[in-house]
């Protein structure tokens, strides 16, 4: 009898430690995690921490300190529309139907405008088949928000529980934000916090906050921009929008601290398409697709560089699968968690990056189609329609209203900086059908490779691969106008 109760007390403490131990690892109140998507508005990928002389983003870098920093980080589009509906559908353009910029309610507007009885619907947009980020989140139960602007489309497949108009000032941000955490009460919640600045006008940034306006002799000039007084003035204003930007970003993350939500957020910050430069903005150049990207939160490397080929495309997927949630099969990206976590150096079987360009807006002349891939070092473009002339879109050319000094900065140049200026005028009057460029040696795109002899293996082997990708992603229409778009099924 003595015996048969010892075992039995034994199984008794053996069952109450193992018990113990399952309870350790699984905490009791384990709270949803919270996304915030810091979104800036056409910055380039320039920020201190990645080098960038003659700036300084404090808040940024100290959220790369606290997690990941990716140095090759692209949007899928040079352009501000189908760049961000890419994000929040995980496709890319000519796949998902939002192939340009588009007419969209303002955040400002009263709710009805955001429904199936808005007053402005574009005839552009994602297909209604797609299941876009803010849907699943919010069947999902999440509180979702949104700042700054909203330009997507068509607005009912973008559903947002709350809206703020919010620009540029970070004071106004910090109380934004805030009360987006009072609003969402107990659910957890997404904000897509959209910043304004660095895009155009900036000029009524500065005008605003001149305390973050850098001496132009002190900051650094891309190589395709041509090297002139005029020109660092502009890009001046450019770089001060960048640190404003920044500030932007420092309140929100503040807002998260105080109120002790950092350690459950999973924070990503970045930019939904180059700087505001011909030769970047609305172009397939490396300038126009090269973005920040740095991302902080719950089992994310802290204080780590990575050089991984990541995309926008990526970011719904990553932020579903933190969550737990299903990711539609529609989603052309990959999470990004095997490498924010450190599991992975690489995104698994990804070997290029792909981008796409087909007008910035509705006008034919803006209409300009070209594809891209890039693998690490050499970027290679496809002009599809490459005999067509283009015209820019009026922020990248247009002093008044737009306060841009860059485009008649370069015309001023011919004779000082005819490299520059020819790449300009190229950029307007027809360009090659193939573009090849070393990254390595020519960062700022100066010299075409294709064609030469020593790059024909590499051309031909980036070649196959877009055509591959064009392929496989349904990339159907070398001409936008016939890209079918909001389609009611596949």
């Amino acid at each position: 009898m003595k015996t048969l109760i010892y075992f039995t007390l034994l199984s008794f403490l053996a069952i109450t430690f193992a018990c113990k131990e399952i309870t350790q690892e699984e905490p009791k109140n384990k709270q949803p995690l919270n996304v915030v998507l810091i979104l800036t508005d056409d910055q380039g990928a320039h920020l201190s921490a990645l080098g960038t002389k003659g700036i300084e983003t404090p808040n940024v870098d100290e959220l790369a300190k606290k997690g990941m920093m990716f140095t090759n980080s692209f949007a899928v589009v040079p352009s501000c529309s189908p760049s961000r509906s890419s994000i929040m559908t995980g496709m890319y353009p000519h796949a998902n139907g939002h192939w340009r910029n588009t007419i969209t309610p303002k955040l400002s507007d009263g709710d009805t405008e955001f429904t199936r009885a808005s007053s402005t619907v574009d005839k552009v947009g994602i297909h209604e088949y797609i299941k876009t980020l803010p849907e699943i989140l919010q069947e999902n139960g999440y509180f979702t928000a949104i700042t700054q602007k909203f330009h997507m489309s068509p607005p009912w497949k973008f559903p947002y529980s709350a809206r703020n108009a919010v620009q540029n000032s970070p004071e106004e941000f910090k109380k934004v934000i805030s009360d987006f955490i009072t609003e969402a009460d107990d659910k957890p919640f997404f904000f897509q916090a959209n910043i304004a600045p660095p895009h155009r006008n900036l000029d009524k940034h500065m005008e605003y906050f001149p305390e973050f306006l850098p001496h132009r002799d002190g900051i650094e000039v891309p190589e395709y921009l041509a090297d002139t007084p005029a020109m660092r003035e502009d890009l001046a204003k450019y770089y001060g929008s960048v640190q404003l930007a920044d500030a932007c970003a420092g309140s929100i993350m503040d807002v998260l601290n105080e109120k002790g939500l950092l350690e459950n957020t999973l924070i990503i910050f970045t930019g939904d398409q180059g700087e505001p430069y011909h030769r970047a903005k609305a172009s397939p150049y490396y300038a126009g697709l090269h973005v920040p990207f740095v991302a902080s939160g719950p089992m994310v490397e802290k204080d780590k560089i990575s050089e991984a080929l990541i995309s926008h495309i990526d970011i719904m997927p990553t932020i579903l699968d933190y969550l737990e949630i299903d990711i539609p099969e529609t989603v052309q990206g990959k999470s990004l968690k095997p490498v924010f976590s450190g599991e992975s150096e690489k995104v698994r079987g990804r070997n290029y990056v792909f981008g796409e360009h087909n007008s910035h807006g509705p006008i034919r002349a803006e209409q300009y189609p070209s594809r891209v891939i890039f693998d690490g070092r050499f970027y290679y473009i496809q002009n599809l329609m490459h005999q067509k002339t283009y015209e820019l879109p009026a922020d990248l050319m247009v002093e008044k209203g737009w306060g841009n000094g860059s485009y008649q900065a370069t015309l001023d140049a011919e004779l000082t900086h005819p490299v520059q200026y020819k790449l300009l005028r190229q950029l307007e009057s027809g360009r090659p059908f193939e573009e090849l460029y070393d990254m390595q040696n020519d960062p700022g795109q100066l010299i075409n490779l294709a064609g030469k002899e020593t790059y024909l293996e590499k051309q031909k082997e980036l070649k196959n691969a877009l055509l591959k990708w064009r392929d496989e992603s349904n990339d159907l229409s070398d001409d936008p106008q016939d890209i079918k778009t909001r389609q009611s099924q596949l």
